[in-house]
């Protein structure tokens, strides 16, 4: 069988002050839906299990979005 198929979407940008935690989890929220659509375009491709996440190489960080 297939084992999972990744989407991930990197973000260069820089975050500067507050929590880095809570940026992390509003750049999720906030590209959610994009993320979702990417997903289900890979989905589409015949790819079963299809996984999605942003990563932040300057914070090094990665947040995956929750299964659908």
């Amino acid at each position: 069988g297939q084992g999972d198929c990744w989407v991930i979407d990197y973000k260069t940008s820089a975050h500067e002050g507050g929590d880095v935690d809570e940026f992390i989890a509003n750049e999720l929220r906030r590209y959610a839906p994009q993320l979702q659509r990417y997903r289900g375009l890979v989905r589409g491709l015949g790819y079963p299990r299809v996984r999605a996440a942003l990563y932040f190489p300057l914070l090094a960080a990665f947040a995956e979005l929750p299964s659908a």
